[in-house]
C-alpha cells in the first residue's frame, strides 16, 4: 500500500482531476479515507459509482442522498456497457470542472490529466478501456480481471480522447489494511474487492446468505432447488451441490476406500459468483438508511448482528457445540 501511495502522490502535480471509483453495492463500506484525504485535496474530484447495473434506480438516489454532503459529483457507469449513460457523462464532466478549476502550474498546458483511485477490483481499468473504446475507438489499453490486485503499480498516462484531449492515470486499488469490523470486510469479500484465497468462498457464501436473507431477498430459493429460504449454509450448499452435480473423492484412511462426497467448496464458489452477477437481483450491501459518516468502514451493531448469527464466527466458548449441531458430515471436505 504505502509504495502505490507514494507513486500516486509523485504524480498530483500533474493531475488535473481525480476519478475516485467504487464499488456501488458498496458505496459507504468500500471507500477508503486514508486515500481520499491524501490524494484528493483541491483538486477537482469525480466519484464514480461502478456496477450500476447490479443496483437498482432506487438505491442510487439513495447513495446520492447519503453522500450528497460530502462529495459534489456522483456519477454512476457500468463499464461492461460502452453505450451506459454514466460513461457518456464522464469526459464532458472532467472538461467541465478542469476548465473552471485553478489549474495553476499547468494553466497553459492544452492536455488535462486525470488519476483513477480506488480500492481493489471495482473496475478502474475497465473504465478507463471502456473510454478508450468510446472515444478513440481503440481496444484495450490495460489488463483487467475478476480478481481483486489485477493493477500493481501506477501506469503511465494513457490517451482516453483526442478532442479535448485527455490522459488517465491508471492505479493499483488501495485498500485500508486494517478493516475495522468483520461485516464490512466481509462486504469487501463478497463483492471481490479481497483476494477470494484470503476469506473463502464457503465464508463468503455463509455471509452472502445471511445478507439475502436480513433483507427479505429470497430468489436463492429456486436457484438452489431448495423447497423454502433457509439460514442454514450447510444446507444450501448441499443443495447445490446435489442440484449441479458438483462432487469430490475422498479416501478413508481406516479402510484405504474411496468415497463420493458433495463438493461444497465448488458449490460455495458457484453460489457466490452467481450473487456477483447478479442472478438473486439488485442488492446494495451497505444500509443506506443508516447516517453512515462516509469515512466509516461499516457499523459497529451490524457487525456484531452478522457475528453473532454466522457459525464460522462464534466466541471459543460455543463454537465447539456450534459446529456439532451445524455442520453436517458430508461438509467435511477438505477445501482446494
Amino acid at each position: 500500500m504505502f509504495s502505490g501511495m507514494k507513486q500516486m502522490q509523485a504524480k498530483l502535480r500533474s493531475v488535473d482531476c481525480i476519478l475516485e471509483v467504487h464499488d456501488a453495492r458498496i458505496p459507504l463500506s468500500g471507500r477508503n479515507p486514508v486515500l481520499s484525504r491524501q490524494l484528493v485535496g483541491p483538486i477537482p474530484h469525480i466519484l464514480v459509482m461502478n456496477k450500476s447495473d447490479l443496483i437498482s434506480n432506487q438505491d442510487q438516489n439513495s447513495i446520492r442522498k447519503a453522500l450528497e454532503s460530502s462529495v459534489s459529483k456522483i456519477l454512476f457507469t457500468n463499464a461492461k456497457n460502452d453505450q451506459d449513460s454514466g460513461l457518456k457523462k464522464l469526459v464532458p464532466t472532467m472538461k467541465n470542472l478542469v476548465e473552471n478549476s485553478e489549474r495553476y502550474h499547468r494553466a497553459h498546458t492544452r492536455e488535462y490529466h486525470s488519476m483513477i483511485i480506488g480500492i481493489p477490483n471495482v473496475g478502474k481499468s475497465s473504465i478507463i478501456n471502456a473510454l478508450r473504446s468510446k472515444y478513440l475507438k481503440k481496444g484495450r489499453a490495460l489488463k483487467v480481471g475478476p480478481a481483486a490486485g489485477v493493477t500493481k503499480c501506477v501506469h503511465m498516462k494513457v490517451k482516453i480522447s483526442e478532442s479535448p484531449l485527455i490522459y488517465l492515470f491508471d492505479t493499483p486499488g488501495i485498500l485500508q489494511p486494517r478493516v475495522n469490523d468483520i461485516e464490512s470486510g466481509m462486504k469487501l469479500a463478497a463483492c471481490s474487492n479481497l483476494p477470494d484465497a484470503q476469506v473463502g468462498f464457503i465464508l463468503i457464501a455463509d455471509y452472502v446468505l445471511y445478507n439475502l436473507n436480513k433483507c427479505k431477498n429470497f430468489k436463492y430459493v429456486e436457484f438452489t432447488s431448495l423447497e423454502e429460504p433457509s439460514d442454514c449454509i450447510a444446507t444450501v450448499l448441499l443443495s447445490v451441490a446435489s442440484r449441479y452435480n458438483y462432487s469430490t473423492e475422498i479416501r478413508n484412511v481406516e479402510n484405504q476406500q474411496h468415497q463420493i462426497k458433495p463438493d461444497v467448496y465448488t458449490a460455495a464458489q458457484h453460489f457466490v459468483l452467481a450473487f456477483r452477477r447478479g442472478e438473486f437481483g439488485k442488492v446494495v450491501l451497505d444500509d443506506l438508511t443508516v447516517q453512515n459518516n462516509y469515512h466509516s468502514f461499516g457499523n459497529q451493531e451490524q457487525s456484531q448482528d452478522y457475528q453473532d448469527q454466522s457459525p464460522f464466527l462464534q466466541s471459543d466458548s460455543t463454537s465447539e457445540a456450534n459446529d456439532k449441531d451445524w455442520v453436517s458430515p458430508s461438509l467435511i471436505v477438505q477445501e482446494k
